[in-house]
């Protein structure tokens, strides 16, 4: 793709897979004997679940398309799809690069430069299977995979929960009635040519190979969202499990003071001395001490 070329998306529903960043290891990340297709990227980022309960689209453009500064390519993108929430009644709107409604997440997305042309993808998130997705990530206990749904579930929303899932002519012509306007293109429907459908194997060829690394991307846990980190960790036969919402610490469980309540350090700021003060409530004050240390090496926070 060159300058002044035609801008290209790729419209879609997906067959169920996992797709894995590149420096994900799928040994760490997943279940020994998963039941879907995974594929590794060539690219950063975390697990990413798609299906048919998505349609995904990516847009494809000369980098003269974009803005200068990448993290401004995804307002510039993601505006048509914005505006066919706006047509519904949704006053969906960005959070960093992805795009959130009535305080949930509702859309990821990711970006990339492939030679002289730049891309944006996200999807239509009609459904979501939480259940099925958190079957396959390889987790430290069965109470770590029962607070994954229980936080997937309150902070991702789609479609369905809002009006009923659209068909799919319906949902593309909106989306590109919104696209057309703010970018002033004039559509032309394609589907891939045969030497395109061959070209597009050629991804297989970046792919990296699977090791033996066993180290997560997230150490000892899972990103919930841009705020929202999941984590558990063992310390010598004790354990401790947090979840986390920007700097705070929203809920934990630990072995060794199962009394403490799991909203117990919600106001407090996560350092040593004030995570003692509320310990020591419910520990000694030796293991308090030691339990401070554990919840903060445990535990892990969005960037401010």
């Amino acid at each position: 793709m060159r300058a002044g070329d035609d801008p290209v998306v790729i419209w879609g529903q997906p067959a169920a897979h996992f797709c894995l960043g590149q420096h994900q290891s799928m040994a760490a990340e997943l279940i020994a004997d998963v039941a879907v297709p995974v594929i590794r990227r060539p690219l950063g980022g975390g697990g990413v679940w798609l299906d048919r309960n998505q349609v995904c689209l990516v847009l494809v453009a000369p980098r003269d398309f974009f803005p200068t500064r990448t993290q401004a390519w995804y307002a510039h993108v993601l505006a048509p799809m914005l505006q066919v929430y706006a047509e519904m009644g949704w006053h969906a709107e960005l959070v960093g690069q992805d795009v959130w409604l009535n305080g949930k997440k509702l859309a990821g997305t990711g970006a990339a430069t492939i030679g002289a042309a730049g891309l944006v993808g996200t999807s239509f998130l009609l459904k979501f299977p939480v259940s099925e997705f958190t079957q396959l990530i390889a987790v430290p206990s069965a109470g770590f995979r029962a607070w994954l749904d229980e936080a997937l579930q309150a902070s991702l929303t789609t479609w369905s929960d809002y009006a009923d899932v659209p068909e799919l002519p319906w949902l593309s012509l909106i989306y590109r009635r919104a696209a057309a306007g703010i970018f002033e293109w004039r559509w032309e429907q394609a589907c891939l040519r045969d030497d395109e459908r061959g070209a597009r194997e050629s991804y297989r060829d970046e792919l990296i190979p699977e090791d033996d690394r066993q180290a997560k991307l997230i150490p000892y846990g899972i990103k919930i969202n841009a705020r929202s980190y999941l984590t558990e960790r063992e310390f010598d036969g004790t354990w401790v499990r947090i979840l986390t919402y920007g700097q705070t610490i929203v809920r934990i469980a630990c072995s060794v003071a199962p009394a403490l309540p799991e909203q117990a350090l919600l106001e407090v700021i996560p350092s040593t001395d004030a995570l003692i003060e509320i310990l020591n409530q419910f520990v000694i004050a030796e293991d308090a001490r030691l339990l401070a240390q554990q919840i903060l090496l445990t535990a892990y926070f969005a960037e401010e």
